[in-house]
């Protein structure tokens, strides 16, 4: 039986949409402010703007707007080359200066990046919101470049759920040949739950080309309205070194070997524990490419309660991998494609699994409709499958054919910054998981809404 670790997880994941840290205020060039426009009209405007600037190389606008529409499709290279030779002809442009300092601030380069914010102050009469830019850079440089690095996010919010106990949507199932009647409680129920999730992550630098002692906190809780028995707590902790991977001439890749812990309570009973270790990777093979990866194996351990009087017989080893790679297409477009596949050891072989699956999904930054809101909303859609077998017939439900999952879902996110550090999110979705196993076949539709802060 997956019902209860998989609406844990799903409603981990869920929460994790609006988990990512804000997008700072000095995260975003100023040049956000141009207009949209589609990646192949970006692309033809910046051929056309690079062959006018090779025939008036001392004319600035056309210089300014070429580097503008760089950054937008993510050729910083280019936008920093064009920025750097307008200096020549004229070395006092707050704008450009400010603008080189994003630049190099994106790519990681931040004692070139502080060089220009710096210069930038010193110009007579730079206008006040450079200036405020400006100092909020310098703050963003000097925090990154302490040893030791702290961020949290929490979350609270309400999710309604069509189908919160994943149960069947029918009361006629079939059970070794033979049809039954469920009992109306053993049917999906529709339910709302509150739920309190959050995030902490610490970092300290060792001093040794990039290396670092790494360690995340994640916690969740829910209550329900009616479905008490589905009352969560989860709390999973990590903690390992992470490596640069550049002294062996893999530049900009981070490999991490760590511990991991956690426990689940369900129902006010505790549930499962768990201990393990695993590895993960983080690799920019271009600034506007990014690889994550990582794989886990953990031993678990499950408590039988009233409610839940048999769920020891999966415990045992749980393997598994997960993937994403993410690609900024345009400055406010980025697409990324997931990949994962796990494998369940259990006590009962016929609860024993294994499944694969992926999914691909995208973020597309936009200028707030609302004047009292400034900063950017973003739009998030993702599409996934997962395909999961069991390796041994149920004989309580059929003895002479393995069970089969097919799942599937889709996803829209919509979240709107209302201060640099504060966000709310709406998150609607649609979940089928089709079963040769009657009683694992569902559909549930939900919406949350939650508010988020940063620290």
């Amino acid at each position: 039986m997956r019902l209860t670790s998989d609406t844990i997880l799903c409603l981990v994941i869920m929460a994790g949409l609006l988990f990512s840290s804000a997008v700072a205020e000095a995260q975003e060039a100023d040049i956000s402010s141009q207009p949209e426009m589609s990646a192949d009209a970006l692309l033809a405007r910046q051929t056309v703007l690079l062959a006018k600037m090779l025939e008036r190389p001392a004319d600035l606008d056309i210089a300014f707007e070429y580097a503008t529409v760089s950054v937008m499709v993510g050729d910083y290279e280019a936008a920093i080359s064009t920025f750097e030779r307008m200096l020549i002809f004229a070395p006092n442009l707050p704008r450009v200066k400010l603008e080189l300092g994003v630049l190099y601030y994106r790519l990681g380069s931040f004692e070139t990046a502080r060089y220009y914010f710096q210069s930038t102050m010193e110009i007579p009469n730079v206008p006040a919101e450079v200036r405020q830019r400006v100092e909020t850079y310098l703050s963003a440089i000097a925090s990154k470049q302490q040893p030791t690095q702290f961020r949290a996010d929490v979350i609270i919010g309400a999710r309604y759920q069509s189908n919160a106990n994943a149960a069947p949507g029918g009361r006629r199932v079939t059970l070794n040949g033979r049809d039954f009647i469920l009992d109306d409680t053993a049917t999906g129920q529709a339910d709302i739950n509150a739920f309190v999730a959050g995030r902490a992550y610490g970092s300290y630098d060792l001093g040794t080309q990039g290396d670092l002692i790494e360690t995340d906190v994640v916690f969740y809780a829910a209550r329900f309205a009616d479905q008490v028995r589905l009352d969560t707590g989860l709390a999973e902790i990590t903690l390992g070194p992470s490596f640069n991977m550049a002294r062996f001439n893999f530049d900009d890749v981070q490999l991490g070997i760590y511990g991991v812990a956690s426990g689940v309570r369900l129902n006010h009973a505790n549930y499962n524990g768990a201990l393990g270790v695993g590895t993960r990777l983080v690799a920019r093979p271009d600034i506007q490419t990014e690889i994550n990866a990582k794989l886990e194996w953990r031993q678990r351990w499950f408590n039988d309660t009233s409610e839940y009087p048999t769920v020891s017989d999966r415990n045992g080893y749980f393997v598994q991998f997960a993937s994403k790679i993410s690609r900024q297409l345009t400055k406010g477009l980025q697409m990324r494609v997931l990949a994962l596949a796990d494998f369940e050891e259990t006590r009962i072989k016929s609860q024993q699994s294994w499944e694969a699956g992926g999914g691909v999904g995208a973020t597309y930054q936009f200028a707030s409709p609302v004047k009292q809101l400034p900063h950017l909303w973003s739009i998030d859609l993702e599409a996934g499958y997962i395909y999961r077998a069991y390796d041994e017939p149920d004989p309580l439900v059929n003895a002479a054919v393995k069970q089969r999952d097919h799942e599937g879902w889709l996803r829209a996110a919509l979240n709107v910054p209302l201060k640099y550090n504060v966000s709310a999110g709406l998150v609607g979705e649609v979940r089928r998981q089709n079963s040769n196993y009657d009683l694992s076949s569902y559909s549930n539709v939900s919406a949350m809404f939650s508010l988020r802060k940063a620290f």
